[in-house]
């Protein structure tokens, strides 16, 4: 009988009820669109980072973060060509490559000053960083030719050194001796992940060469074929790392990445913000269309109070019309927002602009958020119900005779 009688109500005041729902049908596909989108953006920017110079998650030895400024190679990986071939037989890995990181001091001839470098294995990097390419401003990325040298774009402008120049490199070897290297650039890069101010770049097997190690690496990056398998690509992987007699540890892209985390709370901010003050705006309107509800129906409050309806029947009258207008609008709410995140999908996404100094642009495609759907059917009903509370208190407490009367 009360879902009858709240169903006549709300339909007998049609134009009220529908301004109210399309207010809470665009509140639930903002809040809703807004979360796909930022969780699509997410996702996005991590597979972008992932791609271009992270990788899925990296193999290191358990003490190099504490000694990789003071004794980088003292804690390499011993026989990383074995270890990389166990990995890369593991199902869902895309690649795998090493890299030797070391320093030591960079000059054109004229000009010197310090380099934090890398050994890269070029022809597995190219497989297990497809976007590796895009971080290059100007030039070529290294090939597996010898020679080769690719410089961070603010080193490059801080020694004056175009495409194509003589590059020398001095550093100190496994054994404490002095080594010299030239070189020639072929490139420069910028990216979020390395400090483009000392970052140089040279093939593996020169660098090992160079620093009289033969072998070993400071490193192993590892790449998945998909976004979704990381996680269980770094539990077989740990598998395998058991069976080492070297301490290793894994470290995943989320760490890796400096302002991952940040970008992270951000995009929450960003969610809770606007879930904020579309729960005001839409609590308003309900609470408006309740309060003249009451005022407009005393009389028809009074004929219920009369014939034998009890407070509580009146008041959950109220409640339940409120519930009705906040379920409707999130379904239908939920319905348009999902066809419009699917349309765009459809479409490949929204296609950004290259940031951060490089020529590697960002697609976003909005991805499901369990939360965000959750948010946008629970926040109408949530308003819509403590809204209505006092209307509907207001209208339960009413005295039949004084109903009537108005």
């Amino acid at each position: 009988m009360l879902i009858t009688l709240a169903l006549r109500n709300l339909l007998r005041n049609f134009r009220r009820t529908l301004l109210v729902e399309v207010a809470i049908i665009f509140g639930v596909i903002i809040i809703v669109f807004t979360g796909n989108f930022l969780h699509g953006m997410q996702r996005s920017w991590a597979q972008n980072e992932i791609n271009a110079n992270a990788g899925a998650f990296e193999i290191e030895d358990r003490d190099y973060i504490a000694l990789r400024k003071a004794e980088p190679l003292k804690v390499t990986i011993q026989n990383s060509d074995q270890l990389m071939a166990n990995i890369l037989r593991i199902p869902g890995v895309r690649g795998a490559f090493g890299k030797l990181n070391f320093s030591g001091v960079v000059s054109n001839g004229s000009k010197s000053t310090l380099f934090t470098g890398i050994g890269l294995d070029v022809h597995e990097q190219k497989k297990t960083l497809p976007l590796q390419d895009n971080l290059v401003v100007s030039g070529r990325a290294i090939s597996e030719k010898s020679g080769e040298i690719v410089l961070g774009s603010e080193l490059a402008a801080m020694l004056e050194l175009k495409i194509g120049d003589p590059v020398s490199i001095v550093v100190q070897t496994y054994y404490g001796s002095i080594n010299l290297f030239y070189g020639v650039l072929v490139g420069t890069k910028n990216g979020r992940h390395f400090p483009a101010s000392t970052y140089l770049e040279m093939n593996l097997a020169e660098a090992q060469k160079l620093l009289r190690i033969d072998q070993q690496v400071s490193q192993i990056t590892v790449n998945t074929a998909r976004y979704d398998e990381i996680d269980s690509v770094m539990h077989s992987t740990e598998q395998v790392l058991q069976k080492s007699t070297q301490a290793l540890v894994l470290r995943g892209y989320a760490e890796r990445i400096p302002i991952y985390a940040t970008a992270i709370a951000s995009f929450s901010v960003i969610t809770i913000v606007v879930g904020i003050v579309l729960f005001l705006l839409v609590g308003g309107g309900i609470a408006n269309v309740m309060a003249m509800a009451v005022m407009e129906r005393r009389r028809e409050i009074g004929t219920l109070r009369a014939i034998g309806m009890r407070q509580s029947q009146v008041r959950d009258l109220f409640l339940l019309e409120a519930l009705l207008i906040g379920l409707i609008g999130a379904t239908l709410g939920l319905i348009l927002v999902s066809a419009i995140s699917g349309l765009l999908a459809s479409q490949g996404g929204l296609h950004l602009p290259a940031v951060g100094g490089t020529n590697q642009a960002l697609i976003i495609v909005p991805q499901l958020d369990p939360l965000a759907y959750l948010f946008g059917l629970t926040m109408p009903i949530v308003v819509a119900l403590f809204a209505s509370w006092w209307p509907a208190r207001r209208s339960a407490r009413l005295h039949p005779i004084d109903a009537l009367r108005f």
